[in-house]
């Protein structure tokens, strides 16, 4: 597949990286700012402007069977979208960054199909998201959701103390409707078994319905003296990621503080908010300590400055913030600030490299999500109609991954050892990313299928 990507920053070049191995990429951007990053890949840079018809038609825009469209700029996104369908471009994807930026009802579906694009992607409101997903539910590391919200999936630190910590996992009567999926511990991962014991500090990995992740969190992976949650919220940043997440949080009835140090944008936001906004730097440990930020039960940083992020983080660590979420774009700080005690970073690239990644690369559509950096994934897999009928209890896949529900008709079966998979079953497997080509091969060709 040809694929023609517009734009010259870490976006365009993590996209170019994913699918260069596979595809044929040529890189289009301005001389000016052309990256070396780019020279490391197989593909083609031109230099020029990527609304310029003339530098599209010599980079083969209508050729293209996917044009993407990244700079920094959403009006030259827009245009270069247009220009490469006009010329011929098959399929088209405009990233836009500014907030509210031909916005209207956040119906995008409804934007790219005015303006004749295929696909529009917002990463700031992805990245909002995500983030109020995660801080609505006391201490979760991750929450995703699948099958139109029936299926879900929690990731959470066990406490010390936790119920769950003092017998192997076959002597617990764990929730029905769940199903333990992996432990990370340190940086091993382990896929639970009934012998397995759960430690202190386990990152646990769950599937199920929503009901019964939530018995599983209250009444197993945390310490029995824990206290009740707060539902007050600091944020660090009023961008469109930090004013979003803010009016996240106001509807699910948070207290919510926004800190901002540019005046003018203190100003426009506290007309739009009902939370108590700040004038102020989040790095000031001064003023952090006088608007007693450390009472808060979670911290959210999300200025569009990584370094700053992280500074904002470690001060309200130091505070007694128990639960610290925090913006790291760049690629190389997201597995650096977990490593330095940040309990929860995402990056506003992430969702939308998976997005527009997934909608080009078939062997990867299948990709729901992606956990712990990439290292795991959940995807989903139809099996063949040659499929065996066989019980879980008796499947033994060579790779590291295990089946987390299974989508029969309109049923959903969060699935125990006395289950069975059938010919037609969709399903949901939790796997290394290392293993997924294997674990594809294992449920959908039948023929090297093996049941020991």
């Amino acid at each position: 597949m040809k694929v023609l990507i517009a734009g010259n920053d870490v976006v365009g070049y993590r996209i170019a990286a994913a699918l260069a191995a596979n595809h044929e990429v040529t890189h289009l951007g301005p001389e000016s700012t052309v990256s070396p990053r780019f020279e490391r890949l197989d593909c083609q840079s031109i230099m020029g402007s990527v609304t310029a018809p003339n530098m599209l038609t010599d980079a083969r825009v209508g050729g293209a069977d996917v044009f993407v469209a990244c700079t920094t700029n959403d009006e030259q996104n827009i245009v270069a979208c247009l220009a490469a369908q006009r010329l011929g471009a098959k399929r088209t994807f405009c990233i836009l960054t500014r907030p509210g930026f031909l916005n209207v009802g956040r119906d995008d579906a409804s934007l790219a199909e005015s303006l004749g694009i295929d696909q529009v992607i917002r990463p700031a409101e992805q990245l909002a998201d995500e983030i109020i997903r995660i801080v609505t539910v006391p201490g979760a590391l991750d929450v995703e959701d699948f099958a139109d919200g029936r299926v879900r999936l929690l990731s959470y630190a066990v406490e010390h103390g936790a119920p769950i910590t003092k017998r192997p996992l076959k002597s617990l009567s764990l929730p029905r409707d769940t199903l333990l999926v992996m432990l990370r511990r340190g940086d091993e991962m382990i896929i639970p078994r009934g012998e397995t014991s759960v430690r202190a500090g386990d990152k646990v990995v769950a599937m199920g319905r929503w009901r019964a992740l939530r018995n599983l969190l209250f009444r197993f992976l945390r310490s029995e003296k824990h206290v009740v949650d707060a539902r007050s919220a600091t944020i660090v940043g009023a961008g469109t990621v930090g004013v979003a997440v803010a009016r996240g949080l106001e509807e699910a009835r948070w207290q919510v503080k926004l800190i901002e140090q540019d005046r003018f944008r203190c100003e426009q936001v506290a007309g739009e908010i009902d939370s108590l906004v700040l004038r102020g730097d989040g790095a000031d440990l001064d003023l952090l300590e006088a608007e007693n930020v450390g009472d808060s039960s979670v911290l959210v940083a999300v200025t569009n400055n990584d370094e700053k992020n992280l500074l904002v983080s470690l001060l309200a660590k130091h505070l007694g913030v128990p639960r610290i979420v925090t913006r790291a774009d760049r690629l190389a700080n997201e597995r650096m600030f977990e490593k330095v005690g940040i309990d929860v970073v995402r990056s506003a690239h992430g969702a939308v490299i998976r997005s527009v990644v997934s909608s080009i690369d078939e062997s990867q559509s299948s990709i729901l999500a992606e956990l712990e950096h990439g290292d795991v994934r959940v995807i989903e897999l139809e099996l063949p109609t040659s499929f065996p009928t066989t019980s879980l209890k008796e499947l033994r896949p060579p790779t590291f991954s295990t089946v987390g529900s299974i989508m029969r008709d309109r049923s959903i079966i969060i699935p125990s050892g006395a289950d069975t998979l059938r010919p037609g079953d969709h399903i949901l497997v939790f796997c290394s990313r290392d293993d997924a080509d294997d674990t594809r091969a294992f449920f959908c060709n039948p023929s090297e299928f093996r049941a020991d």
